[in-house]
């Protein structure tokens, strides 16, 4: 049975795109390149998170969880825990 891979969506709205978002999408120049085969990345064009939350851009979500004041050293982190997670 093969496992789901971990859904990433990496916003990119103007707030975010802006205050980081888009220094994310270069991950494939700063994440394991063995956590990025167990996941499943995307740009997405806003994730309506600095509305309900006004925690701070930029967003990510992994499966399904919304995560703030995403750095490059912080979406590592995020990643790595969030494939260990789902071995």
């Amino acid at each position: 049975m093969k496992k789901e891979k971990v859904q990433v969506k990496i916003c990119v709205g103007t707030a975010c795109f802006v205050q980081g978002g888009s220094d994310l999408l270069l991950y494939n120049d700063f994440v394991d390149p063995a956590i990025i085969a167990e996941c499943e990345i995307e740009g997405s064009s806003c994730l309506n998170a600095c509305k309900a939350d006004g925690a701070g851009a930029p967003y990510v979500e992994i499966n399904g969880v919304i995560h703030s004041k995403v750095t490059q050293e912080k979406f590592c982190k995020l990643l790595t825990e969030a494939v260990k997670n789902n071995a």
